[in-house]
């Protein structure tokens, strides 16, 4: 009896562990397909010179083309605006979420309406927020440059896409208004996961809103800080759509993004290649970026 039975067990554990092959097999299918092959022929493209036309004008070249683009002045620039974009972006949000979740988290009357209204944005076309920040930083009309002229500070007046110095910062700007409201639902739901007990003796112990966030609230939303980065990390890295709806990448290359370097070598000048090798660089960057956060809350929980 007791040969059947550890048989019929064993044989049970493995029908188990087929079905689990089983129902993992046509998601693996999937990326092999869809991921991992587009990743390796992304990554074999970058070591050849083509046009993207004609396959047999391919000309192998090894690493020239990381060769350029490390030595393209143009590929610091947009290292910087995307660090500068990543950090201030992400940072903002987080805040900004995070107190709005704070402020609608309880069932006040028209916490419901507000929500909403804070989540708009994210729902909206990229190109209708563009038009809208367009219609802001008009340099002759726009409503902040009238604005500045309204309250006598004219000399603040200034064409916000067309200055340099500037120009980056519209775009931030623009980013951070598109994309708060998601990370206010991602707050919100993480801060269903803390008991309201917890802020209940929070309060009878004194504790105001500002000592409740630092001791309550941040420590115990570690796994959403984790989500909302790594997200506002491979957002940033692939940013596009805002950057060339507002700017080009100019003036003056000003604003370019990896991004943006990558349309301009594939659309515009024909460099497969080399727009190949900027995917790979843009992807080991999110890779980069986001195992280094994932060590970091690692260790912070560790500790």
């Amino acid at each position: 009896m007791k040969k059947k039975s550890s048989g019929s067990l064993l044989k049970m554990k493995k029908a188990e562990t087929l079905s689990g092959y089983l129902f993992v097999t046509p998601i693996m299918l999937l990326l092999g397909v869809f991921v991992f092959y587009g990743l390796f022929y992304v990554i074999r493209l970058s070591l050849f010179k083509w046009n993207g036309l004609l396959p047999e004008t391919m000309e192998f070249r090894g690493l020239k083309n990381y060769i350029l683009l490390f030595q393209d002045p143009l590929s610091a620039r947009a290292l910087i605006n995307v660090l500068l974009f990543m950090v201030f972006t992400v940072t903002v949000q987080m805040f900004l979420g995070l107190i709005m979740a704070l402020l609608l988290r309880s069932k006040l009357k028209g916490s419901r309406f507000f929500r909403a209204l804070f989540y708009i944005p994210v729902t909206l076309s990229t190109v209708v927020i563009a038009q809208t920040f367009m219609g802001l930083y008009e340099p002759y009309f726009g409503l902040l440059n009238t604005f500045l002229r309204g309250v006598g500070l004219d000399g603040l007046v200034r064409t916000w896409l067309g200055d340099p110095r500037t120009a980056l910062w519209c775009i931030i700007a623009a980013n951070i208004f598109q994309w708060t409201g998601a990370q206010m639902v991602y707050y919100i739901a993480g801060l269903t996961t803390i008991s309201e007990d917890v802020f209940e003796a929070a309060q009878i112990d004194g504790a105001g809103f500002w000592r409740s966030l630092g001791s309550i609230v941040w420590p115990g939303l570690g796994p959403t800080h984790t989500t909302v980065i790594i997200l506002g990390i491979v957002g940033s890295v692939k940013t596009f759509d805002i950057v060339w709806l507002l700017t080009e990448g100019g003036p003056g290359n000003a604003t370019q993004f990896p991004a943006t370097l990558l349309y301009q070598a594939v659309a515009r000048n024909s460099q497969a290649g080399y727009g190949a090798a900027i995917s790979v660089i843009m992807i080991a960057l999110s890779v980069m970026f986001s195992a280094v956060q994932l060590t970091f809350n690692k260790k912070r929980q560790e500790a």
